[in-house]
């Protein structure tokens, strides 16, 4: 046998499997000999870019007839309406109607044809909205209709608020109101009318929010702090009860801790309670209720950084501060976390300091004392550790206060005068020097006791508004001719409100809102 070396072998091999792969590239003329093409599926809509596929088999040759159609090529519309390629180029209709397309093809001395017809209709509008819709703001709008040559459109727009429509093409409109809105287009291209119409999503200025309760309604509102466009206080479909005294924002619930009918001694039983609610006041739940006296029912609250709730009483038998998850549902009310001592206040005793504000300051607990005895702020950690008293403010009966970190000022009120200290809002640096008078409060409610007025309950601060100033510090005013020394309502609430208080001074304090009886007061930081 003759022996054949390995690469002569391989040779051979590649040479055959070049031949056969040429072969299968080829489609010879022969077999069962048919003529067909397929048409786009769907509806072919005017001005029509129309691609035909060739289905026939075993034909050399081709022709491609489109009358009343062009071929579009990549050099544009060709005036030319047949093609003799397997493949014919795209075939461009501008007007609507019934088309035909018919394909002959040969094979040896045969030929046969096919005849299709496509209907192409009427481009109907087609709105074409901005990307992006929001209040106040300049958008435009566009549409994709049918022109027949030489004819000129008519538009008609309606945009689904009072008095916003356009008769321009492309029409630039400016939405006063937020929501959803219906828009409306009809056209006439000098054959018919036809109209369009589109939902848009209009969006609202994303802002911070104002809460703050009325004891007039029993309601709790907030207003959104809009700059484009003015906006109204909305109640909020929650029953505040009676002295709902602090309002806390903790993510996207509301604290609120409320004292009941017991804003001041009354020897009565505890009646008040904290519980927390949705940003739009519902799906409401209770986390604790006060027992014993009106003592112990909880007053001045806030939330830390972990969820925690913490608040004070008036001067409970057993003094101090409680603490609770914000999870917490119905549980019983809790022994003390935290109680002053004398030395911590630097006094020979604390007997019968009640209790007046605590709030959450990057993450430690600041807290005061008001009253006839009461005096003094005091710092805690999360975990309830005593940290220090501020100093310059050892003597001062402080009934509720605010901290302004990023410029290192602390607002509060006085509600009972000491030397130095009238009743009224203050504004002092961060260690609680230089302490200044900003509003004397005349006409303020003497609800309570003499000794321990309710006066102003909470206050609040926003000092990085979107209006480009540098802020404001916002505190409830409740007329002495609305709410007597024993918290009967009178009146309409037309001498109470929210009033605010320029950042930096250089203006007296006026009202932000009036026709409103607030006891506590919160800010929504996270604008929505």
């Amino acid at each position: 046998m003759k022996k054949y070396s390995f690469l002569y072998i391989m040779s051979l091999l590649l040479f055959f499997a070049g031949c056969k792969e040429d072969e299968v590239g080829r489609i010879a003329p022969e077999g069962d000999f048919a003529v067909n093409f397929t048409l786009p599926e769907g509806v072919v809509t005017a001005p029509a870019k129309l691609v035909l596929t060739n289905r026939s088999k075993y034909s050399e040759k081709y022709l491609w007839k489109f009358p009343k159609g062009v071929a579009l090529t990549k050099e544009g519309l060709t005036d030319r309406s047949t093609s003799e390629s397997l493949v014919p180029d795209t075939v461009f209709y501008s007007l609507p109607g019934e088309y035909s397309v018919t394909l002959l093809a040969w094979q040896g001395g045969k030929v046969d044809s096919i005849t299709k017809s496509v209907t192409v209709v009427k481009m109907q509008p087609q709105i074409v909205p901005p990307v992006s819709i929001g209040i106040m703001g300049e958008v435009q709008f566009s549409a994709k209709v049918f022109k027949y040559p030489g004819v000129d459109v008519s538009y008609s727009w309606d945009f689904g608020e009072a008095g916003l429509t356009s008769t321009e093409a492309n029409p630039k409109v400016i939405f006063q109101n937020e929501g959803i809105h219906t828009v409306k287009l009809t056209i006439n291209d000098g054959q018919e009318s036809l109209t369009a119409t589109v939902d848009v999503v209009v969006k609202g200025e994303l802002v911070k929010t104002l809460y703050f309760t009325d004891a007039k309604t029993g309601k709790l509102y907030k207003k959104r702090f809009t700059v484009l466009q003015q906006s109204n206080p909305i109640q909020l479909p929650l029953n505040t009860g009676l002295h709902p005294w602090s309002i806390t924002v903790a993510g996207e619930r509301l604290v609120i801790s409320a004292t009941g009918a017991n804003a001041y001694f009354t020897g009565a039983a505890a009646d008040g309670r904290i519980y927390a609610v949705d940003l739009n006041g519902g799906n409401e739940k209770t986390i604790t209720r006060g027992v014993g006296t009106g003592n112990d029912d909880p007053f001045a609250s806030t939330v830390d950084n972990s969820g925690t709730v913490w608040w004070m009483s008036r001067n409970a038998n057993t003094p101090g501060i409680r603490t609770l998850p914000l999870t917490a549902e119905d549980v019983a009310y809790p022994a003390t976390k935290f109680v002053l001592t004398a030395a911590q206040a630097g006094a020979t005793s604390v007997y019968g300091w009640l209790d007046g504000d605590i709030q959450n300051v990057n993450g430690n607990i600041w807290y005061t004392k008001q009253g006839s005895a009461g005096k003094g702020m005091f710092k805690l950690t999360d975990k309830g550790v005593f940290i220090e008293s501020i100093a310059a403010l050892k003597d001062v009966k402080i009934r509720s206060f605010a901290v302004d970190t990023k410029n290192s000022k602390i607002y509060f009120s006085v509600n009972y005068p000491s030397t130095g200290f009238p009743k009224g809002l203050y504004v002092s640096n961060l260690d609680g020097t230089n302490p200044q008078l900003i509003d004397a409060l005349a006409n303020f409610s003497e609800e309570g006791n003499p000794n321990e007025q309710t006066y102003v309950t909470a206050i609040v601060v926003d000092n990085a508004p979107d209006d480009g100033t540098a802020g404001y510090v916002y505190y409830g005013y409740r007329d002495m001719t609305e709410v007597s020394s024993t918290g009967v309502l009178a009146g309409t609430g037309a001498n109470s409100g929210i009033k605010r208080y320029a950042i930096g001074g250089g203006s007296q304090p006026t009202f932000f809102l009036k026709g409103f009886i607030p006891y506590g007061i919160a800010i929504d930081h996270v604008k929505r």
